[in-house]
């Protein structure tokens, strides 16, 4: 049982090179509509709309990278894919506190990218 967070992406417009581009390489928070965050106490079970995901901190010192990994990706070596996940629960906002040892406020970077050897990205240049 965990808590529901939900999905916050980038907002893009058509004729945006990257407007309906999957940034995140087929990871769940694409088509989710958030999570259930698993390590913070809370009523919610997992379910299609919001897959089963573990808050975690990385880093050392001062230093440190608060990630939300879907189960799914949990074992796979994954990275940020552009979205973010948050909620306006406190139960959340303490979890956060209590992995960083610090204050907090915000959303989290989801980690549901896993990049694959087939991998193509577009290559675009900026002009000025």
């Amino acid at each position: 049982m965990g808590i529901h967070v939900d999905v916050y992406k980038p907002v893009t417009r058509e004729g945006d090179w990257f407007h309906n581009y999957d940034c995140t390489n087929g990871g769940e928070s694409h088509t989710a509509r958030g999570f259930t965050v698993m390590n913070a106490e809370g009523p919610h079970k997992p379910c299609a709309d919001y897959p089963a995901a573990t808050l975690v901190v990385e880093g050392r010192g001062r230093w440190k990278i608060l990630s939300l990994i879907p189960d799914s990706k949990k074992n796979d070596w994954n990275m940020f894919g552009g979205n973010y996940a948050g909620c306006s629960d406190s139960r959340f906002g303490k979890l956060c506190e209590k992995l960083i040892g610090g204050k907090w406020y915000g959303a989290v970077a989801i980690h549901d990218r896993v990049p694959s050897n087939d991998w193509e990205y577009p290559i675009k240049t900026c002009v000025r």
